[in-house]
Order: C-alpha cells, then structure tokens, then sequence
C-alpha cells in the first residue's frame, strides 16, 4: 500500500476487527481480502463481523498464490491482541511511504509480517518491521467461514448519523443492558430501554427505506445487547458512503457499512434468540 488514505482506512478496518473479536480469520484471494470474526469458536457459530476489501483498491502491488490451482485462496487466523502493536505502528507512521504485508515462515510459527517504510532525514527511509503469528486453516474447515447466506428482511433503513447513535446509546447503557430497535416503513427507527424505574426512547423520523419485504407487516422490532451495538458504532471513522439497517423480527438486527471499496456487515442477533 503506497495511498495514505488506503493505509489509514485499512487501519481503521483491522482496528475495527481486533476489537470486536478475540480472534480473526483472513481470507486472502486473487481480488479481495475478507476479515471474519465469529461468535465464537464452535464449528456451529454464525458470523458476528463479515468485511471485504476490494484488493485493486487498496493495494499498488498485489501478489499470492493458493494452496492449489482449484483451491487458490489462503485462509489464515490470528490473535487480536497481537496486532495491537502493529496497529499502533501503523496510527505512528501516518507518514508512511508504504506498509507491505507478507506471509512469512519464521522459526516458531508462520507470520503476517508488516513492512512499514517511514521516511527520515532527507532521502532516507526507516524500516520498520511486525511479525504477528498466525495458524494456517487447513482447506477442510474453509466452508466453516463462508460468507453468510443473504438475508430477507422485514424492513430495511438508512441508519442516521452514526456518532449522534453512538452517543444515544452510550447514555442508555447507563439505564439497561439491552434496548429494543423499532423501524417502520414509513423510515421511523426508534431506540427504546425500559426499566422498573424509567423508560426512555430516541426518535429518528425520514430515513431512507432501503427495502420492506412484500406481504410482511409494517414495522419490525429486535431485542439487542447495547454493549455490542455500542462497541460497533465506535467506528464511524471508517466513512462508509451509507449504513444500511436491516431487521428480522424478534430475531436479528443486521448493519451493512457500504463503500466502493469495502463492505462490512454485523450481526447482532436478537436477545430472545439466543
């Protein structure tokens, strides 16, 4: 990567991941780069976090080659916390000349190794070199990390601005662990937390309806874990051009970041389906 704003998006978006999840799985193919993080490590558990990365976008020189001609993708799953200092390099250099990322074999383990080339003094350069370990997911569990089936929901919306969310939801924490998302198809969303003590709710009125599905009610409502939605909407600095909102009754709340160079969907599922 040469572009500043490629490195710091791509920043962000690994930051993002790291967070979320105790653990990651990137799949690398010939276009796109995914990022994978799951409800947990059982073989049966849904995707939490689903993001692609347009490869031609991001990257100025683009190179792998697969475990076979037929199977010419690579998967591999590392630690969040061991990226940490690497994403704190990375938020260092913003002056980066180039940030390269190899697959390397060391003597312990095989590495996702970063290659940042800052700049220092006049026509020099410091290279500055990350090693994260990673374990190689052998091809007989790749289809434990296909990209979630598409969805039909009940009602789709543009979410409003998300740092005005963010903070809403911040401050019902404080009052409950969960709160309930109501959207209509007339582009209502509210935000509601109830209590023995105290019901509050947020209204965001003429939002943009994406999408309601035919011969269903409407309006939809899911139950959700504010911490999670919390901690998700604290990445609006990764400028999507438009989040879209998608609710299934009772069941899920699904949020889609959509950009020309990347998309990233979450999954947070109902509290009464778990």
């Amino acid at each position: 990567m040469i572009d500043p704003n490629c490195i710091k998006q791509f920043i962000g978006i690994l930051g993002c991941m790291t967070k979320l999840g105790k653990s990651c799985i990137l799949r690398i193919t010939t276009t796109d780069l995914y990022f994978i993080v799951r409800e947990s490590q059982t073989i049966s558990a849904s995707p939490l976090i689903w993001c692609a990365l347009d490869e031609g976008h991001f990257f100025s020189e683009f190179g792998m080659e697969g475990l076979s001609t037929v199977d010419n993708e690579i998967y591999l799953e590392f630690v969040a916390e061991n990226v940490a200092r690497t994403l704190s390099a990375l938020k260092v250099s913003g002056t980066a000349k180039s940030v390269k990322i190899k697959l390397t074999k060391k003597l312990s383990s095989p590495c996702l190794t970063f290659e940042i080339d800052l700049p220092s003094g006049t026509n020099h350069s410091r290279l500055v070199v990350h090693d994260i370990p990673v374990n190689l997911v052998p091809r007989r569990l790749w289809n434990d990390y296909l990209e979630p089936e598409a969805m039909d929901p009940d009602i789709s919306v543009h979410m409003p601005q998300l740092r005005l969310m963010k903070s809403i939801v911040e401050r019902m924490k404080n009052l409950a662990n969960m709160a309930t998302i109501h959207v209509t198809s007339e582009g209502l969303l509210t935000l509601t937390v109830e209590t023995e003590a105290v019901s509050v709710t947020s209204h965001f009125d003429n939002l943009h309806v994406e999408k309601k599905s035919i011969g269903k009610e409407e309006e939809a409502s899911v139950t959700i874990e504010l911490k999670r939605l919390s901690n998700f909407l604290g990445h609006e600095q990764l400028n999507p051009q438009k989040v879209v909102c998608d609710v299934l009754q009772s069941k899920l709340m699904h949020l889609n970041f959509l950009s020309d160079s990347y998309t990233l969907q979450y999954f947070l599922p109902g509290i009464n389906d778990q």
